[in-house]
């Protein structure tokens, strides 16, 4: 899964909305690994994205505490400075990536991202995935970080397109449920599914309406279907 590809659509209509800070709500990820296991749906797949805008000065600083821990590559076009810190740990469990974005207009606007995935879940996995999100969440990000979420499961012999859908519906109590299709013939998305679940709070308005679930299916080997679902918004290529 590839991150940072947001679809026009949501790109330009929407707004997010949560009231609750990210570090404070359950995590999502839990929810969605907890149904894949319950209903023994394949999960292939698992990625968190938390982003923030900051504004600082010590940019420098925050650059050099890194320097310590972890390989920097550093790289530039015509609109900003992007740093990319990959951590130089023993093999681990799951994949952390950081990422600081300076905006040359204005240095002293820094994004910070942070990518976390893995192929599998389990206990080992999620402590993993939790001790690494808590310490991010303490010394990297401050108190507006937004937290993206998605799982990929494939389809398998034994368990078709309409209970994977029933489950996903039913587990995370859908509403507002809309259906978009690709008419594109060579295209291998077949279906984009727009949702909300009372879940979580995190949520974008689309005509009045609040939606904080998207599921995408598409077709990854012939006959083959991938589900992509993540909240409050997809912000993967899928």
């Amino acid at each position: 899964m590839q991150q940072f590809i947001i679809s026009f659509l949501i790109a330009t209509f929407i707004t997010l909305t949560g009231s609750t800070p990210a570090h404070t709500e359950i995590d999502p990820l839990h929810t969605l690994t907890e149904i894949t296991t319950t209903n023994q749906l394949p999960l292939t797949g698992w990625e968190v994205t938390l982003k923030e805008t900051i504004h600082t000065t010590d940019f420098e600083q925050i650059v050099n505490d890194k320097k310590n821990s972890y390989f920097v590559s550093r790289t530039e076009d015509e609109n900003s400075i992007i740093f990319n810190f990959v951590s130089a740990d023993k093999p681990a469990l799951i994949t952390t990536q950081k990422r600081m974005i300076i905006a040359k207009e204005n240095p002293g606007q820094i994004e910070l991202i942070a990518v976390l995935k893995g192929d599998s879940w389990n206990e080992s996995v999620q402590q993993e995935y939790d001790e690494t999100r808590k310490n991010l969440l303490n010394k990297l990000f401050h108190a507006n970080v937004k937290s993206f979420t998605c799982i990929e499961v494939i389809e398998d012999d034994t368990i078709g397109n309409r209970a994977i859908m029933e489950n996903l519906t039913e587990s995370l109590q859908l509403v507002h449920i809309e259906e978009q299709y690709d008419s594109y013939e060579m295209s291998k998305l077949k279906k984009l599914i727009y949702g909300y679940t009372p879940l979580w709070n995190d949520k974008f308005i689309l005509e009045g309406i609040p939606y904080n679930v998207q599921i995408a299916t598409a077709e990854k080997e012939p006959g083959e279907l991938v589900y992509t679902i993540g909240t409050p918004i997809l912000i993967t290529e899928y």
